[in-house]
């Protein structure tokens, strides 16, 4: 037996470690990254494909095919290549340094993988080794992982424990608080009113809704506004690991499950994980209805791939081809349309939460639903023209008004069950949009990404009222319960 066979025998023993903990690590990773199950899953077939080729080579060494060993070694590099690419999406390597972390890696690997798919046998070693190391840092750091789950978890139990019942009308009524995902309100209105040639439901909504046209977000990502949302908190981290360390005694959420049955329904966040002790029923859709296995693709494409290659024009194209493979399927139904299909009873209060990914790019869908075969996929908006970035507004005010029609078949579908008079219905947004050519994109500071709908529709509430009171979305809890006190007590609407 050779070197080479032996740091192969090594090598395989190392991968089964490493497979071993991705075992466990599937149902505990989940609050860490934003796609974890097909990060793991993605890590589990990468792995396993090392560990089959290296065998392999194992084999070839020892029975001296020394042509097959080179092909089977061949393609073992490219296997542990493209595997360390998408390994180092569970490390503790801070986000803003991930990008920077490949590319280190991909030139120290550079020189000797040329030299070893030119057959130069002397860097075998080398290559092996090397990914030996990085095999083994990444070991460590999934076990270091392990221990953050774990840790988290044992705080979310403690906090359930000792959370205390927020005092909720006990009359029967429902709550169905909506978010919807980069709605701008300034994209909808007309004269300061709800657009009815843009979103004539929501129009028809506000005329009977208590609406706060003057309510401002406080993030402009996804990961950071829905924690503020949640927890009713100006301050929160992002939606991985860390917002579960958030949770406290004066967590809403949990406080209201002791009240009410809680159903969560949303977008690709991991809700069921951070919830999983306060609701009755969760369901998380991946982004935009896509299968596992399309969204796996795009999800690794986009967060594994280095900014500067993923931005090009080729990787662009690449990803939407990926993504019109799951259009067909983003029509077969939404996390809004699919709510009251949950199992609930209603036959005393719940509280459902619904995430709705749209309006956000890519904006595929006609205001009619149809798709579109040419669509914003999130390419850079700073980097669009004048007359781009119009047309680029017109795709995205279109998919408003699909959205806005998604919204008029949930209201449809209370209407039918006949919730709609005996329920709290809350529309809200995570953040806006701008288009605006000399600052595209998100910035708190435009009109347009900072102001969201903000409405709030109570049981039997027939007439429309405009609360002219600044507010920001993270005081929603309050308002709700405050809006829910004074009804129980007066019995009546809203001022008119």
């Amino acid at each position: 037996m050779n070197s080479g066979s032996v740091f192969e025998a090594v090598l395989i023993a190392i991968n089964v470690v490493t497979l071993s903990l991705m075992v466990p690590l599937n149902s505990h990773i989940l609050a860490h990254p934003f796609e974890p199950v097909c990060i793991s899953c993605l890590l589990t077939v990468y792995g396993g494909g090392i560990l089959v080729a290296g065998f392999s080579l194992f084999l070839a060494n020892w029975w001296g095919g020394e042509k097959i060993a080179l092909r089977v070694q061949k393609f073992l590099t490219v296997i542990g290549i493209v595997s360390f690419l998408h390994l180092i999406q569970l490390t503790m390597v801070p986000s803003g340094m991930r990008t920077l972390y490949v590319i280190v890696c991909v030139v120290m690997l550079a020189p000797a993988v040329i030299g070893f798919l030119r057959g130069q046998k002397k860097t075998v070693i080398l290559v092996h080794q090397f990914f030996f190391l990085l095999f083994l840092y990444e070991v460590f750091n999934f076990g270091r992982v392990m221990l953050q789950a774990r840790e988290v978890e044992a705080n979310i139990e403690s906090t359930h424990d000792r959370v205390d019942p927020v005092a909720l009308d006990e009359d029967g009524h429902h709550v169905f608080w909506i978010i919807f995902d980069e709605f701008s309100l300034v994209q909808s209105l007309e004269r300061d009113k709800f657009d009815v040639n843009v979103v004539p439901n929501l129009a028809t909504f506000s005329r009977a809704s208590t609406w706060y046209p003057y309510a401002r977000t406080l993030f402009k990502s996804t990961e950071r506004a829905i924690p503020s949302l949640l927890l009713g908190k100006k301050d929160v981290t992002d939606f991985k690991g860390e917002f579960l360390y958030d949770f406290n005694s004066q967590n809403y959420l949990s406080s209201i499950a002791q009240n009410m049955e809680v159903f969560i329904v949303g977008n690709y966040l991991p809700y069921c994980h951070a919830f999983k002790e306060v609701a009755e029923r969760c369901r998380v859709y991946l982004e935009g209805g896509f299968t596992d296995y399309v969204h796996l693709a795009n999800s690794v494409w986009r967060r594994s791939v280095p900014g500067v290659l993923r931005d090009t024009k080729a990787g662009r194209k690449l990803r939407r081809l990926i993504l019109l493979q799951s259009d067909q399927l983003a029509l077969q139904g939404r996390p809004i349309t699919r709510t009251l299909s949950m199992g609930q009873s209603f036959d005393h209060p719940t509280f459902t939460f619904i995430h709705e990914g749209l309006p956000h790019f890519p904006y595929r869908f006609k205001s009619n639903g149809d798709l579109r075969q040419r669509a914003y996929d999130g390419g850079p908006l700073r980097e669009m023209s004048r007359d781009e970035l119009e047309e680029m507004q017109q795709f995205y005010r279109e998919q408003v008004t699909y959205t806005d029609s998604l919204f008029g078949e949930f209201v449809a579908q209370l209407k039918a069950k006949e919730l709609y008079d005996q329920s709290y219905i809350v529309i809200m947004s995570d953040h806006g949009i701008s288009f605006d050519p000399l600052k595209p994109g998100r910035h708190l500071e435009l009109e347009h990404v900072a102001r969201v709908p903000f409405l709030l529709k109570s049981p039997g509430q027939t007439r429309g009222v405009v609360n002219p009171q600044p507010v920001h979305t993270a005081e929603f809890f309050e308002i709700l319960l405050d809006e829910m006190e004074r009804v129980k007590r007066q019995g009546q609407l809203p001022l008119q």
